[in-house]
């Protein structure tokens, strides 16, 4: 499932008072104060799951969204930190362990964090290039690894480097269109004609 940002995540915002967890959260995603902030990490876990944002685990966790993480704690008021597309914030430090996650939450204090994205391939500014990332650009890479032999391997993955966008330049070159690298409307609908999916 993709996911878009609702509420962007600014770090250098997080709140750093210990023991104050949902609160340093919140102030990241600008969510805080509300006018009913919720009591404590485990109960905006318990408002995910009442709303049916809660998800369980990390299978899902977005690569191209911010989101709440709630962690196993010994707390009665449990934990929460989060994962900014894989860099991890712990009480406005980065970490490298975050610690053993129990899921994931859509909304943050009552505010609404990321929600499912439309079904547009192409992003909301209109086009992808260089070092984006997100699973939809994993998709393209992958279509052009199946159907046009000459793009390495290396250009597999959700991060729209190098080696992928010299193969979208050789793609544009041979379907006549200005080979600047980028998926916009144009080369999309090209790619279409060609049988993706995306």
């Amino acid at each position: 499932m993709l996911y878009e940002q609702v509420k962007p995540f600014n770090a250098k915002n997080m709140g750093t008072k210990k023991g104050y967890c949902l609160q340093n959260v919140a102030k990241g995603f600008g969510a805080y104060p509300s006018a009913k902030p919720s009591a404590s990490a485990k109960a905006d876990m318990q408002a995910n799951k009442n709303k049916g944002t809660f998800h369980a685990g990390t299978a899902d966790i977005p690569s191209n969204c911010a989101v709440p993480i709630y962690i196993q704690s010994s707390s009665k008021y449990g934990h929460i930190e989060v994962d900014d597309k894989g860099t991890f914030w712990n009480d406005g430090k980065k970490t490298t362990n975050p610690g053993k996650i129990i899921g994931w939450g859509e909304w943050c204090n009552g505010f609404q964090i990321v929600k499912k994205a439309t079904k547009s391939f192409l992003p909301t500014k209109g086009y992808w290039c260089k070092y984006d990332k997100d699973e939809r650009v994993a998709q393209l890479a992958q279509f052009m690894r199946n159907t046009f032999p000459k793009t390495p391997a290396k250009a597999l993955g959700p991060i729209y480097g190098d080696a992928l966008s010299a193969s979208i330049m050789r793609f544009q070159k041979n379907v006549g269109l200005y080979p600047d690298g980028m998926t916009g409307p144009l080369t999309y609908k090209k790619l279409k004609e060609y049988g993706f999916k995306g």
